[in-house]
């Protein structure tokens, strides 16, 4: 499962005029994991459904309302040596299209967390994200292994400023 939402805001050109949004997703994603030494990657697919809200509603947005859809994502994980790893991870789903690509690079300065810089690109529609920033990953709290991540967001519509997230992972 895949819950993700966030508020934002962008710059409407057929209103000349901000727009706040809210999105909410949700996925069911089965997945499929390949390990092999020091590399695990991992795939998902599934049904998707995200909800835009606007305000105010803009008619020259792509993405207003509720959408039913599909989705596929993969995650990459390489650990060259017991101290350092690298994790890629994308997602594409139908709608809109919509999706996003995640790099990052750490380093074991203590354990069993990883410290390093991140950088994110998100797209959907007529709109680009790309962020620049730090991330802490690998620290595990019983079934759950969180990653925390922020610095600087810039956009397509000409907008900068700090970003944040935070992601809980646990297995089955």
């Amino acid at each position: 499962m895949l819950l993700q939402g966030g508020a934002y805001t962008y710059t409407s050109t057929s209103l000349d005029a901000d727009i706040d949004g809210n999105m909410l997703s949700a996925a069911a994603m089965p997945g499929w994991r390949f390990s092999r030494d020091h590399l695990t990657v991992t795939v998902y697919a599934g049904p998707v459904v995200q909800d835009y809200r606007l305000m105010p509603d803009d008619p020259g947005s792509r993405l207003r309302g509720f959408y039913l859809g599909g989705e596929f994502a993969a995650d990459v994980w390489y650990q060259p040596s017991e101290r350092t790893m690298v994790t890629l991870n994308g997602m594409i789903a139908s709608i809109g299209p919509t999706g996003s690509l995640r790099t990052a690079f750490g380093f074991k300065l203590f354990e069993p967390i990883f410290i390093g810089p991140e950088t994110q690109a998100i797209w959907c529609a007529n709109f680009n994200e790309v962020q620049f920033g730090g991330q802490l990953t690998g620290w595990h709290l019983n079934a759950f292994e969180w990653t925390v991540g922020g610095g600087w967001s810039m956009t397509s519509d000409h907008r900068a400023g700090p970003y944040f997230h935070l992601g809980v992972n646990t297995r089955y």
